[in-house]
C-alpha cells in the first residue's frame, strides 16, 4: 500500500528521467513530501506516513501516530516516528522524529505500515501528553484496545514512560458509563480508595459499590429529574437497597464536574470509617470463634 509515494531512485528505475521527475514538482504534478520522496497525487496524513517510512526505512511510526493508526485518537497534525539511534536526519515542521532503540517486541508485524504495538504507542503517548489528555486516553482504551496484560508487559520492560505507566495502571478508571463516573473513580484512585465500578447488587448495579462495608455510590444525571419512569423506578431500587442494610450516597453529576474534590471528601469520610468498623467487628468474631474453639478443647 504505497498510497502514491514514490522515492527518486524508484522513479528513476521506473524510466523517468531526472529532469522530467522536477518539471513533474515544479508543475504540481507531483509533490515533494521529503528529500528526494514524492507523492503522486495531493499529500495526506497517510500518504506523509507511508513518505516517512520510505524516506527513512528504519523508521517506525509511534506515539500519536500510531495511536491514531490504531484508532485511539483523532489525525494528529504532527507526524512522530521511533528510528534508531544512529539515525540523524533534518525534519519539515509536520514531522517529529524520536531517536531510541526499541526491542523488536515493540513493533507490529501485521500492519501495513511499519508501526509500533497498540501498548507501545499508548505508553509513548503517556509519556508525551498532559495528565489529563493521558487520563481520558487510558481510561477510554485499556482493556478494549490495549488489553491490561499488554500494558502490564510493556511496563516490565524497562521502557521509557513505563513508570507513568504504572502509575495509570493503578489508577485508571474502568467501566465507566460517563464523564463524571471517570473523573470520579480517578479522584479516588489518587486517594487509594477503590470501589468496584458499575457493579451489581442484586438485580441491580451500583455505579460505584464497596461490598465490605455495603456503601453505594450514585452518580445522577439529568435524566433522574427529567425522565419519570426512570426517577421512580429509581425510588424502587434505592428502597430495595436500604431494606438490605445498603447506605446509598447520590450524587449529581453537576456536582461531580464542579466539585469533583468535596464529593470524593464526602465518600472518603464515610466509606473509610465503615471499613474500620468492619475491620474491627471482622477482628472481634475471630477471636470469639479461636476462644470457643479453646474452650472446647
Amino acid at each position: 500500500m504505497d498510497y502514491g509515494i514514490r522515492t527518486r531512485a524508484q522513479l528513476l528505475a521506473a524510466g523517468v528521467p531526472a529532469g522530467t521527475i522536477d518539471d513533474r514538482c515544479r508543475r504540481g504534478v507531483y509533490t515533494r513530501v521529503l528529500p528526494r520522496t514524492y507523492s503522486l497525487g495531493p499529500p495526506t496524513a497517510m500518504t506523509r506516513c507511508v513518505a516517512v517510512t520510505e524516506w527513512l526505512p528504519g523508521a517506525h511510526l509511534s506515539h500519536r501516530t500510531a495511536a491514531w493508526l490504531w484508532g485511539m485518537v483523532p489525525e494528529p497534525s504532527v507526524l512522530e516516528a521511533t528510528v534508531p539511534k544512529a539515525a540523524s536526519r533534518r525534519t519539515p515542521t509536520w514531522l517529529r522524529l524520536y531517536r531510541r532503540d526499541l526491542p523488536e517486541s515493540a513493533f507490529d508485524r501485521e500492519s501495513d505500515l511499519p508501526t509500533v504495538t497498540a501498548a507501545q504507542a499508548l505508553l509513548d503517548c503517556v509519556a508525551v501528553l498532559p495528565g489529563g489528555e493521558a487520563d481520558r486516553l487510558v481510561d477510554s482504551h485499556i482493556g478494549r484496545s490495549v488489553s491490561r496484560s499488554a500494558l502490564v508487559e510493556v511496563c516490565g520492560s524497562g521502557r521509557h514512560g513505563a513508570p507513568a505507566m504504572r502509575r495509570q495502571l493503578v489508577g485508571a478508571a474502568v467501566k465507566w458509563a460517563s464523564e463524571p463516573e471517570r473523573l470520579f473513580a480517578r479522584a479516588m484512585a489518587r486517594r487509594n480508595l477503590h470501589l468496584l465500578p458499575n457493579h451489581p447488587v442484586g438485580p441491580y448495579f451500583g455505579d460505584f459499590v464497596d461490598e465490605r462495608t455495603r456503601t453505594i455510590v450514585e452518580i445522577d444525571g439529568w435524566e433522574f429529574h427529567t425522565d419519570r419512569l426512570v426517577f421512580r423506578n429509581d425510588r424502587r431500587r434505592q428502597n430495595w437497597l436500604q431494606r438490605r442494610g445498603w447506605l446509598v450516597l447520590r450524587y449529581a453529576a453537576y456536582d461531580v464536574l464542579n466539585h469533583l474534590e468535596s464529593c470524593v471528601d464526602e465518600v472518603e469520610a464515610v466509606v473509610r470509617p465503615r471499613r474500620a468498623r468492619s475491620r474491627q467487628a471482622h477482628t472481634s468474631r475471630r477471636i470469639r470463634r479461636d476462644s470457643d474453639g479453646g474452650r472446647c478443647l
